[in-house]
């Protein structure tokens, strides 16, 4: 199976337009100096997976999708057609704004086959109606797990209770999911870019994986009021943070698994300085931290 990162960000990305946090501050002095490798820059999160020899499956869509796309040869339109998709189908981990407006950029194409929970079906149909917009566009085949496509069969796990803030309606338990995305080898790796909570069934779902990207939104439980950002902790934002004696960190450091990879990061995160005190933890205890252009065999 083959991974690729595509963005490996929260929403806004570093740098983020608005914002003068050191991480952005930094992120900008690399474009304007023109360094590369960039260690700090990042597009908002997405991957894309595939068998060998098979066409892609793209893991949420961010609105960077397009620059995503244009940086990365392996996803040029393919065949001898004039205009053809890389993409066999898009999966949701949920309706969050910078996990599916990237569908827009789709618009071009014949036909989507989406697959995602019912509770992301009904928020883009109705309160942030990305499909009902598309579906003037192009076909839209709703799909539900598990779902084979290719030879990898796509799962999912509710994750818990953590609705969009545009929603006007309560919580419901699959508005946050985890996918698995196995080989018919039984190889499987498992996507979870949001995190709300760490319980015994997540921990039963991403057993035997080979590889497992994990929620990296915030190192700590304040770290936006800490930044006078937002009033909100990072567990009511649904994010479990990285660090602390509850944190996720201490939680992998723990589980056999031989990749974890930390994705999803908000640019308030300490540990994205590669030089910080938090980056060179997060390497002790043999986590990874993700970034765009990322590519994984397993």
């Amino acid at each position: 199976m083959e991974v690729l990162v595509l963005g490996s960000g929260a929403g806004g990305g570093i740098p983020q337009w608005n914002c003068l946090c050191p991480n952005c501050v930094r992120a900008r002095l690399e474009i304007k100096e023109k360094k590369e490798p960039f260690s700090l820059r990042r597009t908002q999160s997405s991957i894309a997976v595939r068998a060998v020899g098979e066409k892609w499956v793209l893991l949420n869509a961010s609105i960077d999708l397009p620059t995503q796309l244009s940086r990365e040869p392996e996803l040029a339109p393919p065949g001898i057609e004039i205009r053809s998709s890389p993409f066999s189908a898009v999966v949701l981990t949920d309706a969050q704004i910078d996990h599916a407006s990237g569908l827009l950029s789709l618009r071009e194409g014949k036909d989507i086959e989406l697959l995602c929970s019912e509770s992301s079906w009904d928020l883009l149909s109705n309160s942030y109606p990305l499909i009902r917009i598309l579906s003037s566009y192009l076909e839209i085949k709703k799909a539900t797990f598990p779902f084979k496509i290719g030879s990898l069969l796509f799962n999912a796990l509710n994750l818990g209770r953590s609705v969009p803030p545009y929603a006007q309606r309560e919580p419901r338990p699959d508005d946050v999911i985890a996918v698995s995305i196995e080989e018919e080898s039984g190889k499987k790796i498992v996507y979870c870019p949001a995190l709300p909570e760490i319980n015994p069934q997540l921990e039963e779902f991403i057993q035997e994986s080979e590889c497992v990207f994990i929620d990296g939104t915030f190192w700590s439980e304040n770290e936006l009021c800490l930044w006078n950002i937002k009033e909100k902790k990072a567990s009511q934002m649904g994010h479990v943070p990285v660090g602390g004696e509850n944190g996720s960190l201490n939680w992998l450091s723990s589980l056999k698994i031989p990749r974890k990879i930390y994705i999803h990061i908000n640019n308030t995160n300490p540990m994205i300085d590669p030089d910080s005190a938090q980056a060179k933890a997060v390497a002790l205890s043999g986590v990874e931290i993700a970034y765009d252009g990322m590519k994984l065999l397993l």
